[in-house]
């Protein structure tokens, strides 16, 4: 629109910073009128001495008057990132208390007018002395209220501790309903097109029928060979759709395939928060994503490194530090994926549509839902123009920002098992074992490292490279884990970290079930104190195996005697099961 045809408020509100003008899109229009005009209640208390040297502030105003091309060019020209040493006019110093109240006033109606007005006053004596931004140099004094003695008087109950993990476990539990309540209408509208997929299937084969009936009535050869041709040409349009919803149903989701994040070493410094928070927040298979976001926001860089401070759970802005930012933005995420209905961390599909609402808001994950059935690059580029033109904007979001991402989060290639004897113990294990296929994947995973990898625990190599050629017990075991999917089990793993990692849970010898992992002892010791490996079920002939990588082994069954290698082991006493084999 151009700017002559554009309204005053408009014309406003475009000459504010980038922060400020997202949080006046968001207000509600009550709200945004009540901004507006505490932005001009500040004005008319504004002290009207001599700001630089082109003199008073309401004379300044009087020579503008009449001129509003003049006035115009003026207050478009604002930069509230570099305030200079030079006047300005009313209007200028309208935009600057707008700008001031957007960015920085986040209990104004916990703050008297006259603390309002102190404040913005010396916020603007310091921003045209310095040539800072008032967003700058509000940090700057948030940072040292920080550093002060916090006495009753200034912390509010709201910003207590208590508060803060009562607002956080609210937050959980909300979220885990939005998880549920998608899930439910995912499987209800699954079942709802199943059941007239089957009604258009039934009701071609009794109009095929019907036809064919009518032909042989008529005792015409040349309708008989007609129905036989729509016979033939509805068989081949059944099929065909068949085939088409087939695919459809299974190119949402690569189950073959792990995905893992190839990041810089500053993104990759942040993977234990990012851990910790995928796990408190219920997305523990979702840490590489979070890690690929975090490259592609911010390349690691803090304090706001997933670029979080629009989330509606950043309740205390601004961002301060990175685990702030992950704790929001992974919050955001986990909506984002429940909202998407996203299968998993391989479910590509509704990881697309996941990313695009996390740019551009969760509103975009119901509207390409309803409007387009999910994510694609053109719906990105519709919406972002939509939301353009209802905001008065020239840009919104990144319509990019999915390949942006995945170019981070990248396949894992496939291993297969090479040992001859790995294969047919597997082979009987599979015939003589009930397991959860997850769990035979991850067997197989760790398999196809028998006879390639050295046993070292001064040398292993806990980064999640596809060849490795030294691991140790627990960081082959993570692995085998963390390459089938389970990204909440860090490459770096310890016995330590599996029998504190809340992923797991303890069972009992009589309860073991394939995939679950057996230690030496339960104490968090680690070492040669310890030991890890892998349930894998018993032979035909009642052998208990584990899956495990050690230094030395006389039970060994697989012909290696060092390395990873399929084994009779006796000496695990503790055992874990994995949650997410259930």
């Amino acid at each position: 629109m151009d700017n002559q045809n554009q309204s005053k408020e408009d014309q406003l509100i475009d000459s504010l910073s980038d922060m400020a003008k997202s949080r006046y899109h968001s207000l509600s229009e009550a709200d945004k009128k009540r901004f507006l005009k505490k932005a001009d209640q500040l004005v008319k208390k504004t002290d009207s001495k001599r700001i630089g040297k082109n003199g008073d502030l309401r004379k300044r105003e009087k020579e503008l008057s009449g001129h509003s091309k003049k006035k115009e060019r003026l207050h478009h020209q604002v930069d509230f990132n570099n305030i200079k040493k030079n006047a300005r006019g009313l209007i200028d110093i309208y935009l600057l208390a707008l700008n001031f109240l957007l960015e920085t006033s986040t209990n104004q109606e916990e703050e008297s007018e006259e603390e309002t007005e102190t404040r913005f006053q010396e916020y603007l004596r310091q921003g045209a002395v310095t040539g800072e931004s008032i967003s700058n140099t509000y940090q700057k004094k948030k940072a040292k209220r920080k550093k002060r003695k916090k006495s009753e008087s200034y912390q509010s109950v709201s910003n207590s501790d208590a508060a803060k993990a009562k607002r956080k476990e609210a937050a959980k539990k909300n979220a885990a309903k939005k998880y549920e309540n998608s899930k439910q209408n995912f499987l209800k509208k699954s079942r709802e097109s199943a059941k007239s997929s089957m009604s258009f299937a039934e009701k071609t084969k009794e109009m095929m029928k019907r036809f064919m009936e009518a032909a042989k009535a008529a005792a015409n050869p040349i309708l008989l060979v007609v129905a036989l041709i729509m016979v033939v040409f509805l068989g081949l349009f059944c099929a065909i759709g068949a085939v088409v919803g087939s695919v459809s149903s299974v190119a949402n989701e690569d189950k073959d395939l792990a995905y893992e994040a190839q990041v810089s070493e500053q993104t990759e410094s942040y993977r234990a928060l990012v851990e910790q928070y995928c796990e408190t927040y219920h997305i523990p298979n979702y840490v590489e994503l979070v890690l690929a976001i975090i490259e592609q926001e911010s390349a690691g860089t803090p304090p706001d490194v997933m670029q979080s401070s629009q989330s509606p759970y950043n309740t205390n802005p601004p961002i301060d530090s990175a685990e702030e930012s992950i704790i929001c933005g992974v919050q955001t995420l986990h909506d984002c994926l429940a909202a998407a209905v996203t299968k998993g961390p391989n479910d590509i599909a509704g990881i697309k549509l996941a990313l695009q609402g996390y740019n551009f808001g969760n509103g975009y994950i119901a509207w390409a839902l309803n409007d387009y059935g999910g994510y694609t690059s053109d719906n990105a580029r519709i919406f972002s123009a939509k939301m353009c033109q209802q905001l008065n904007l020239s840009s919104y979001g990144d319509v990019e920002y999915v390949p942006h991402v995945l170019r981070y989060y990248v396949s894992v290639e496939e291993a297969e098992v090479s040992n001859e004897d790995a294969k047919a113990i597997i082979k009987e294990l599979k015939e003589n074992n009930e397991a959860n296929a997850n769990a035979w994947e991850v067997i197989e995973k760790g398999a196809s490292l028998i006879g390639k990898v050295e046993y070292s625990m001064d040398q292993r190599q806990g980064d999640g490279r596809d060849h490795p050629e030294y691991l140790d017990c627990s960081s082959f075991t993570a692995w085998a884990f963390h390459k089938c999917g389970y990204s909440g089990v860090s490459y770096g793993s310890t016995t330590a970290t599996f029998i504190t990692s809340n992923l797991f849970e303890t069972v009992t010898a009589d309860k073991l079930q394939v995939g679950d992992i057996g230690l030496k002892s339960s104490t968090t010791e680690t070492g040669a104190s310890n030991h890890i490996g892998i349930y894998c079920g018993t032979l035909k002939n009642g052998t208990k195996v584990w899956l495990h990588c050690t230094s030395s082994s006389s039970t060994s069954l697989t012909g290696n005697t060092s390395g990873p290698m399929f084994g009779s082991y006796t000496n695990f006493t503790y055992f874990r099961h994995l949650k997410d084999f259930e």
